[in-house]
């Protein structure tokens, strides 16, 4: 009995598998499945575009269905659901917000059951073109002291149409560059760009007039170097420069290899002639042809000007040296005072005497009679102004022999006696 029993249930467990397999193979019952995030796509926007109107970037906006039909084919659209579409056509729309209803279409060996929307809202606004900016960033890390530099971008603005309401909220055109494709030398990049708003979202629903740039770059390190300012020139006479108030250093960048050789940044030297007051210029730095200056973006420099510290000593006829007289003549210097003024820097009046400036006068070429003369100094003054005041004196020229002459004559009458 009990083998009887165990032999029953054998064979209605293979009968329960074949009538399952047949069900399953041959009869194929009729079951339902959902398909998610089927996209929505638009027609009729072409005609929108004739007459100067387009459709407001939606988003992304999607819709779920339901089908029916044989497990195989349900199975089949499920796992190939780019055979179901759904459509919203806006051709004929005018400008505004309408409810557009969905044409959803499925393969013919199931039917829809339902749809999680049946129509959609849209905004049709006035089309519009627009030169957007085209911009870069970086991913990856780079060094320190390196950055990109020497970006060229073409074309720098790429034209977005669209509806005004979507044109108008792209900030640029986003492009991206990895940190690994850069060097120091310049290599030449072509990345695809994609319209972004302020917050760096993309934008949809517009036409470009390229999808691609030509992007020029290269890596550059940036230094800090001192920077030195020099003047040429003096200032008018009785002034004198007391400072030069620049910025003590700047930074560079460019190649790392030639950053290296630089240990310091000159300036154009600073032309003082005939100032008599502070002055701020321009700094033009020299610097090698491909380094640029960073910071600060416009140096300058104030030229502070000051009249000149002064001494002033008086002289006598005595005191100064007749020059290139002649052997003939004899010459003498009428009484006057003579003042002269030295004006320098406060450190070499410290050290400077009267007796530093020696007046001179000279005789060369003059003959018997009284002259005036220039007075003229000599001194080991470097740096000042000397002034003389009168610039000129008398100077009286008399022949030795009339001189002897006179003399000759007193000494006859002396011994005579007259």
């Amino acid at each position: 009995m009990l083998k009887n029993n165990k032999v029953n249930a054998v064979i209605a467990f293979l009968a329960a598998v074949l009538l399952w397999v047949y069900v399953v193979g041959q009869v194929n019952p009729s079951t339902t499945g959902k398909l998610t995030g089927i996209p929505i796509v638009f027609a009729g926007e072409d005609d929108l575009a004739e007459n100067d109107l387009a459709l407001v970037d939606p988003g992304t906006v999607t819709v779920d269905i339901t089908i029916r039909g044989d497990r195989s084919d349900v199975r089949k659209v499920i796992a190939n659901k780019d055979r179901v579409t759904a459509v919203a056509d806006v051709s004929g729309l005018a400008k505004g917000e309408h409810n557009v209803t969905l044409d959803i279409t499925v393969p013919s060996s199931v039917d829809l059951q339902k749809s999680s929307v049946e129509e959609v809202t849209i905004t049709i606004d006035d089309r519009i073109s627009k030169d957007i900016p085209v911009e870069i960033s970086y991913e990856g890390a780079f060094e320190d002291t390196q950055k990109p530099g020497n970006v060229s971008i073409h074309p720098e603005t790429i034209t977005a149409t669209g509806a005004a309401a979507t044109v108008k909220s792209i900030d640029h055109m986003h492009a991206v560059v990895n940190a690994d494709e850069l060097s120091e030398q310049q290599v030449n990049l072509t990345k695809t760009v994609r319209p972004v708003d302020a917050n760096g979202l993309e934008v949809g629903h517009v036409s470009l007039s390229n999808t691609q740039v030509q992007i020029t770059a290269g890596l550059l390190a940036t230094k800090t170097l001192p920077l030195y300012v020099e003047t040429t020139s003096d200032p008018a006479d009785g002034y004198e420069v007391t400072n030069v108030d620049a910025p003590s250093s700047v930074t560079l960048e460019g190649p790392l290899s030639v950053l290296n050789e630089l240990t310091q940044i000159e300036a154009e030297p600073i032309d003082v002639s005939g100032l008599k007051e502070d002055v701020t210029v321009d700094l033009t730095l020299l610097l090698p042809d491909s380094v640029t200056l960073v910071e600060p973006e416009k140096p300058q420099a104030t030229i502070h000007i000051a009249e000149a510290e002064g001494k002033t000593w008086t002289y006598d006829a005595a005191e100064i040296v007749i020059d290139d007289l002649a052997e003939e003549y004899t010459a003498t210097i009428a009484e006057q005072t003579i003042k002269v003024t030295v004006k320098a820097e406060k450190t070499t009046l410290d050290t400077l005497k009267k007796s530093d400036i020696v007046l001179h006068v000279s005789a060369a070429g003059l003959e018997a009679g009284e002259q005036e003369v220039a007075l003229t100094q000599i001194s080991n003054l470097d740096a000042g102004w000397v002034t003389i005041n009168p610039e000129t004196v008398t100077l009286t020229i008399t022949a030795a022999e009339e001189e002897d002459s006179g003399t000759d004559e007193e000494t006859d009458n002396e011994s005579t006696g007259e």
